[in-house]
């Protein structure tokens, strides 16, 4: 897919002519272009999914109706009362009755799915072979290209080698395209007369295509597209041909109402949008392409191409069509020669939007789909985090671990792609086709969710950049090794599918108490949330990676040029702030009633999240946003220690210690997680500070205010009476 002159070589570039060392272990699959190109595929087909909805609302949404209100009825008759628990029960009454029509709904909606994805990859053997025909005759290329083809695709681990056949002499740019496992390589007759080197380059830059799976990527990402549109038209077909024959209405005044005209607008945005998004990412493949071509080769021949390659002034509208960026581009690129390229704010903002529409859809699919099945709730909440914070760990947390310079943690924070990618959530969940004809607040608490997503995907970030940093000082560089990579991706997964489940848990819990009590929501998502375990092994999955990384790097000595705040200054923080919150427990006992052993167990939990939390603001207020790194693994194990010595205070009088044990450590975690992500991007916002060595005595103040702020935080919660704590409506303390 490169621009070839007709005429002869170009002149040489004087630039060093050395190619980087790019890692061995740099797979496609982490690749986070790759990574938007699925999310881009997702979002198409769960529009068509929508368009299946609308199919099954206007075919059997009577009999869907009638249903749910038959089996509302019912559970009314069958338990009745008033009460939490007779609330819980009709609830369940009414999931289990409504499962046949919920399934039924779910599965005509995917059919939609189904149908874009069939037609789809059908265009992969339609659309190669359309543009293959308007490139011909296509002639096959003598054996030496085939043998040069089949030496470059060893060195690249291809196993079935392309064929390489002219085309027609009209043609100016080299492409890959074929059918799965035929693919071909296309090249302009003007090829022949470049200089070998500059040829190669040509081949090299269209195996890492092949090499990277862009042809399949490329071509379904165009072949879904094309057929999304004639499926979203069906329903407004369908439904102005039925109202035609049935009510003798005519095509203007059914589909003049003010939900189609939304679902046109908000279909016409989305094909559109796509279009973009689609060329702007084949754009940035374009560039890994080039980069992936010069392992261990010199870039010379390339930039030497490039250099010779006219780079026109393009309006914007222009250059977003584009397939390819201007030559003057990938030459910047070839020559900035390591990869990955930088996170720009517009591939930021681009996996944001996409993640939104992804988790909110995949979200409502997944509740009708396991209605009256024990994987409603919060199992069908978790598939849709999962799906989408493994394209988000990629799409945007080993991007930015590979991009992080290895300054030992003193640049600044991506701040402007955390803004970005704050900024386009909401505007995914409010444009997404799915919010055609709502107007409000809905039983899964969109609008909360517009609050709580951008805050919870941007902490996110935040703590993924803190993380990158470290690893950085690990070893001066990104990491090389497969099971590096292994341990970036996971480690990404787990901060993203947290952060997109707190965020869910959160809104619904906020839509629930309003906005009035956000305080409440705030507790109910945090220790007090049934998915509080699983929050809290995820932080300290999270921190013991940290603290590794952080051992590794040597950060136990003050090096020179060291931030502040570094190796032993940061265990003095955990001790004191840990040590602070204890005593304040201690010295101040609430008024409780007597012998409620649950609210003096929550106001412990509650002094060990003090302690981690105020670890967090001694490092920043020391550090800046430099101290994010370090609080990772500091904050928990300031709350843990809190936590453990408050366990051992009543372990004579624990009757099931160990699972004491669990809770103390447990619920401070989940509480600090939640808390974690609500400052994180506060934190990565403030100035990256550091001390020369002559001013390393202020590292000092860091277990200081620890200790004062563990206090402070401690003695405010115990003064906060029963504001804080939760209490089961139906059950008595122990």
């Amino acid at each position: 897919m490169t621009d070839v002159a007709a005429s002869g070589p170009p002149a040489p570039s004087p630039s060093p002519t050395d190619s980087p060392p790019i890692s061995r272990h740099w797979p496609g699959v982490t690749s986070p272009a790759g990574a938007r190109y699925l999310l881009l595929v997702a979002v198409l087909l769960l529009a068509g999914a929508f368009a299946g909805q609308i199919m099954h609302n206007q075919l059997l949404g009577t009999s869907w109706a009638s249903a749910t209100l038959r089996c509302i009825d019912e559970a009314v008759r069958v338990v009745p009362g008033q009460g939490l628990g007779q609330d819980f029960a009709r609830n369940t009454y009414v999931q289990d009755c409504t499962r046949a029509v919920q399934q039924r709904l779910a599965l005509v909606s995917l059919s939609g799915s189904f149908v874009v994805l069939f037609l789809g990859v059908a265009s992969l053997w339609v659309l190669p072979r359309r543009l293959m025909r308007r490139a011909g005759p296509l002639v096959k290329a003598p054996a030496e290209w085939q043998h040069r083809a089949a030496l470059a695709a060893s060195e690249m681990g291809i196993r079935r080698v392309p064929d390489v056949v002219w085309g027609s002499v009209w043609l100016e740019e080299a492409f890959t395209a074929g059918r799965p496992g035929r693919t071909r390589i296309v090249l302009p007759r003007g090829v022949r007369r470049l200089p070998p080197a500059q040829a190669d380059a040509i081949l090299r830059h269209e195996l890492a295509h092949v090499a990277a799976g862009d042809v399949t990527l490329v071509w379904l990402t165009r072949g879904v597209w094309w057929a999304l549109a004639p499926v979203l038209l069906v329903p407004a077909v369908t439904i102005a041909v039925r109202d035609r024959y049935q009510d003798n209405r005519g095509p203007f005044a059914v589909l003049g109402t003010s939900f189609w005209g939304e679902y046109g607008l908000r279909a016409l945005l989305l094909l559109t949008v796509a279009a973009l998004v689609s060329q702007h990412v084949l754009r940035s493949r374009e560039h890994e392409a080039d980069l992936r071509s010069l392992q261990g080769r010199t870039r010379e021949p390339l930039e030497s191409l490039l250099t010779g390659q006219p780079s026109p002034a393009l309006l914007w509208m222009d250059r977003a069509r584009a397939t390819h960026p201007t030559a003057a581009r990938r030459l910047a690129a070839v020559r900035q020669a390591h990869l990955p390229l930088p996170v720009s704010l517009l591939d930021v903002t681009v996996t944001g939007l996409l993640s939104a529409i992804v988790l909110n859809t995949v979200a409502d699919l997944a509740q009708a789909g396991f209605t009256g099945t024990s994987l409603t709730g919060r199992p069908a909440q978790l598939l849709s985090a999962v799906a989408t914070g493994s394209l988000m760990s990629v799409g945007w947390g080993i991007a930015v671990w590979r991009g992080t310079p290895a300054d030992r943690g003193a640049g600044p924070f991506p701040r402007g792609a955390l803004l970005a990618l704050a900024a386009s959530t909401p505007v995914g969940l409010v444009a997404q086709l799915q919010s055609t004809g709502l107007s409000g607040v809905g039983p899964s608490g969109r609008w909360p969710l517009i609050v709580t997503l951008p805050w919870a995907v941007a902490g996110a970030g935040a703590l993924s950049s803190a993380l990158a940093r470290l690893w950085v000082c690990r070893g001066g560089a990104a990491p090389g090794s497969r099971w590096g990579w292994v341990a970036a991706l996971g480690v990404n997964l787990v901060l993203f599918t947290g952060a997109l489940r707190i965020a869910q848990e959160s809104a619904v819990f906020l839509h629930v108490t309003g906005w009035r009590k956000a305080v409440d929501a705030l507790a109910l998502s945090g220790m007090y949330s049934a998915s509080a375990d699983s929050t809290a092994w995820g932080l300290a999955a999270v921190a013991l990676f940290a603290l590794c990384l952080a051992l590794w790097a040597g950060r136990a000595l003050l090096l020179p040029g060291a931030p502040a705040a570094s190796g032993r200054y940061v265990v003095w923080t955990v001790a004191a702030a840990a040590g602070a919150a204890v005593a304040a427990r201690w010295a101040y006992e609430p008024v409780l009633s007597q012998g409620d052993s649950m609210s003096a167990t929550q106001f412990d939990c509650w002094a060990a999240t003090c302690a981690g939390l105020a670890t967090l603001a001694a490092l920043l207020a020391l550090k800046g946003a430099s101290g994010l790194g370090d609080a990772l693994y500091a904050a928990p194990l300031s709350a843990t220690l809190a936590g453990a010595v408050m366990w051992a205070r009543h372990l004579p009088s624990w009757e099931h210690p160990l699972q004491a044990a669990a809770l103390y450590t447990t619920n401070p975690l989940s509480q600090l997680a939640l808390l974690l992500l609500a400052l994180a991007l506060p934190a990565a916002l403030l100035p990256t500070l550091t001390l020369g060595p002559g001013r390393r005595w202020v590292a000092g103040l860091s277990p200081v205010l620890a200790a004062v702020f563990a206090a402070v935080g401690v003695l405010a919660v115990l003064h906060s009476g029963d504001s804080l704590l939760f209490v089961p409506p139906t059950s008595t303390a122990p």
